[in-house]
């Protein structure tokens, strides 16, 4: 139980440089890269058809997905002042950031690069298979993260995308991966059990 409190996904300092230990940092090297190439992307008319269908049953039952959604972020808040019995805003802003995060990393892993790659001639199994590649090998080098996590990741996203193939419901494969991100990083960086417990 100690050993999982000081889990890191990351490795230590390499050719690729330093830990990152700053939001900051994380922001600047995965979270913006993301986000603008999934703005980019949305730009695009044929994608943007691409992901309205992807939200279509949020947008049709919009209360039951809000619902669902406080109802997680509230349990993925608990889970987080379990951990340390400690609570801060920038606890609760990194919950906040890792659902963001997911959204638009499901977005661009699980539809829109897929559907370029289809659209190219590749089949499905190929498109998730080579986006489950980038997914996790952005997480190697832009997160730094270990090569087992980054196994880990690829797994996880062909499991996201034969759920996006199964129900079409781009919140709801978010929401698991929000999940599954939350539970393996449940502290902003820079916050580690030592410093928590002080």
């Amino acid at each position: 139980m100690q050993a999982s409190r000081h889990r890191r996904l990351q490795r230590e300092r390499d050719f690729t440089g330093d830990r990152l230990t700053s939001f900051q940092q994380v922001f600047l090297r995965h979270g913006l890269p993301g986000l603008v190439l999934a703005l980019t992307l949305l730009a695009i008319p044929g994608l943007h058809t691409v992901f309205v269908g992807g939200i279509q049953r949020g947008l049709h039952n919009p209360f039951p997905y809000a619902a669902l959604f406080l109802l997680t972020f509230l349990i993925l808040n608990v889970y987080v002042w379990r951990i340390d019995r400690c609570w801060s805003l920038s606890r609760f802003g990194w919950v906040l950031y890792l659902g963001a995060l997911s959204f638009w990393e499901e977005w661009l892993f699980r539809l829109a690069v897929p559907t370029i790659l289809e659209s190219s001639g590749a089949a499905a199994w190929q498109a998730s298979t080579f986006s489950a590649l980038v997914f996790a090998g952005a997480h190697y080098f832009t997160l730094r993260w270990r090569l087992r996590w980054c196994i880990a990741a690829f797994l996880g996203g062909l499991l996201l995308s034969r759920q996006m193939q199964l129900h079409n419901d781009l919140l709801l494969v978010a929401a698991l991966h929000w999940i599954a991100t939350l539970v393996n990083t449940p502290r902003p960086p820079g916050v580690s059990a030592e410093r928590a417990t002080a």
